[in-house]
This record gives structure tokens, C-alpha cells and sequence, in this order.
């Protein structure tokens, strides 16, 4: 059932007070998505590879603001017999240039269920970038101490190379995966598409967002929930303009390859999904369209 939204005094582990959780099973799995973070993006970032002033008249047909995109980011913690895990850990402190802080709000969600840093088993990475990997550490020491962090080696890799010194975004994503990750580099075990990362979680090959994407399939009891992670970012273009590459695409022709892949496969099986950047709880379905594919929502319990 969706919680109402709560806000309160920050516990003083948490640099944000928790404001929404959403909680729902997967066979024998109890998952709980974290509303962590909002930032916002340029608009025409959606549309990169495509005529300027492409994105304005998408997003205006639906009502949207046309000069900025605003993002979600849900965490998802799942309980499954003696695994208690995340996939992803938001953006913990970082917030993004241009952006006002709103953001962290991961450990006030998990205090909310009961849950305590120490408590989480399995920290599984879908990729380096910097909304994704901001909770890993905490003042140069592991967040989750007794936890396992699962990430595919070339990500760790790509994200752990020293910054330039010039100024610009790449520079500071590779500042943050070095704050990030070098603190558990020796917790943390590799994986590839196809893996069962641990028990019910498969990995799925998603490339284009960044070279090592992943996304997951989450299965137990024969129900079945697809997390795209970043194949799709904005709940509508990704979904309906496929082929239109998002500016921070490290591969935009294999993003839209996975983005029609993953999408068509979801469709055809009338998979559950679940999108880290789609409005909260981001759960819910994929129809298809002409050529295309609609994101619905679904409640789920």
C-alpha cells in the first residue's frame, strides 16, 4: 500500500527526513521502494540526438514543464529469506550542479521499517553514476559495513579512474565514484548478465546508459517484476520516443537498442516494471503503441 507522505525531524544519521515509502510482495519477497531524492535536468537533454526544440511540444502535449524535466529516484530494499538488500543506494549528500538539495533520504526510510545499516546483507550496483552509488560510503568507511556490494567490474573500473582537472560533469561523476566506491572496493563482488546475483535477483544486460548498465529481474513464487534501472529515464520519452537519446548516454544507439529490447520483452510477457527515475512508486506496466510502448502505473500490494 502507498504510505503517505511523512516528514519530520531528520534522524541524525540522515541528512533528509523520510517522505513516502511503498511496500508490496514478490512471491515470498517483501519489497519496500525508498522515495530518496528529486533533482531536475535540462529538458532538452531527453531529446540529444534529435532537432532542437524536439522534446518542448512532447512534454507540453502532456502538460509538463517544458524548459526543465524533474526526476524521482526510488531505492528499492527487498527481504528474501536471510538476505536483506538494495538495489542502488541514491544519492546519499551529493547533490547535482544547478540543483538545490533534496535528497538522502535512504536511512530515514529503512530506520521507518526497522531497518539499520548493519542490517543489510547485499548491496547490488546497476552502475557508477553518482544518483546511484551516493551511499555507499560514509566518511571514507563502508555505510552498510556487513554487506557484500555486487558491481560488474567494468563499472567499478570506468568509475574509480582519477578526475581531470578540468571542470566539467564527467569530472565530477569520476569524483564521486572515487569518494564512493573506493571504501568498498574490497567488499565487493563482480557480476555479469545472467548472474543470479543472489537468490531471485538475475542481472540483465542493459547497456548504452553507461557501457556496464544493469538491469534486474526480481522473481519469486512465479511472479516476476523487471527493474530497468536508467534504460528509461523520463517515465514518457523513454517509454514513447525510444530512439531519442538522453545527453548523459554513454552509447546512445545501444541505450535505444536496450530500451526496445527491454521493452518489447516486458510488453510481450506482460512483466511488472519498476523505473528508478519514473514518478513514485514507479511500478507498473508496458503497452505497446505504434512503433512504441506506453509506461502505465499499477498499484501493487
Amino acid at each position: 500500500v502507498l504510505a503517505s507522505a511523512r516528514t519530520g525531524a531528520a534522524d541524525p544519521m540522515t541528512s533528509a527526513p523520510m517522505r513516502a515509502i511503498h511496500r508490496f510482495g514478490i512471491g515470498a519477497m517483501r519489497v519496500t521502494v525508498i522515495d530518496d531524492a528529486r533533482f531536475t535536468f535540462p529538458a532538452a537533454a531527453f531529446a540529444a540526438n534529435q532537432p532542437e526544440g524536439s522534446v518542448e511540444p512532447f512534454l507540453a502535449m502532456y502538460g509538463l514543464p517544458v524548459e526543465t524535466v524533474s526526476l524521482h529516484m526510488q531505492i528499492t530494499f527487498i527481504e528474501h529469506g536471510s538476505h536483506k538488500l538494495l538495489l542502488d543506494t541514491g544519492m546519499g549528500d551529493i547533490t547535482f550542479p544547478g540543483n538545490q538539495p533534496d535528497n538522502g533520504r535512504l536511512l530515514a526510510g529503512l530506520q521507518t521499517i526497522g531497518v539499520a545499516p548493519e542490517d543489510i546483507t547485499d548491496v547490488i550496483l546497476s552502475h557508477g553514476h553518482p544518483d546511484h552509488i551516493g551511499s555507499c560510503s560514509q566518511n571514507g568507511e563502508p555505510l552498510f559495513k556487513n554487506a557484500s556490494y555486487h558491481m560488474p567490474p567494468e563499472e567499478l573500473e570506468f568509475w574509480t579512474q582519477k578526475p581531470g582537472g578540468e571542470q566539467n560533469f564527467m569530472n565530477v561523476m569520476l569524483a564521486v565514484g572515487n569518494a564512493q566506491l573506493e571504501p568498498v572496493r574490497a567488499l565487493i563482488k563482480p557480476y555479469a548478465a545472467g548472474d543470479e546475483i543472489v537468490p531471485g535477483i538475475t542481472a540483465v544486460a542493459a547497456p548504452g546508459h553507461t557501457l556496464g548498465h544493469h538491469a534486474f529481474l526480481i522473481s519469486d513464487g512465479g511472479e516476476t517484476l523487471l527493474h530497468m534501472m536508467d534504460a528509461a529515464v523520463h517515465y514518457l520519452v523513454g517509454p514513447e520516443e525510444p530512439d531519442w537519446a538522453l545527453g548523459v548516454e554513454m552509447d546512445p544507439s545501444a541505450a535505444a537498442a536496450t530500451r526496445r529490447r527491454l521493452f518489447a520483452e516486458a510488453a510481450d510477457n506482460h512483466t511488472l516494471v519498476a523505473g528508478y527515475h519514473f514518478p513514485f512508486p514507479g511500478i507498473g506496466r508496458i503497452v505497446p503503441m505504434d512503433n512504441a510502448w506506453r509506461f502505465v502505473p499499477v498499484q501493487t500490494a
